[in-house]
């Protein structure tokens, strides 16, 4: 999943930078570990920013990679969001289940 993202990413950095960041859960489990991948020089219009969320086949080959990893986020529990920055950039949340809640 996260080399779909950073693959995605690095195609679409152009001359931008590609930053991943991460935050650990908390001790307790309450927080879920979260990642977000920003490129800075990225453009996704709303129309590709919606494409995003439909089945891989139905997405074109630019943004079939961060289609596949939110299916694959989705498939052990997580979610992925998708925003765009202001004129440029373009920030893609991960959020995984929180282990801790898993054994209540």
């Amino acid at each position: 999943m996260l080399l779909l993202l950073l693959s995605h990413a690095a195609d679409h950095a152009g001359e931008g930078s590609v930053r991943v960041v991460l935050d650990a859960p908390d001790d307790f489990g309450d927080e879920p570990p979260r990642f977000q991948v920003v490129t800075s020089a990225a453009r996704l219009s709303a129309r590709e920013l919606q494409a995003v969320f439909l089945s891989p086949m139905l997405v074109g080959p630019a943004h079939r990679r961060l289609a596949r990893a939110r299916e694959l986020v989705e498939s052990v529990g997580g979610a992925l969001g998708v925003e765009r920055g202001d004129g440029e950039g373009l920030t893609v949340t991960v959020e995984l289940p929180a282990p801790g809640l898993a054994c209540w």
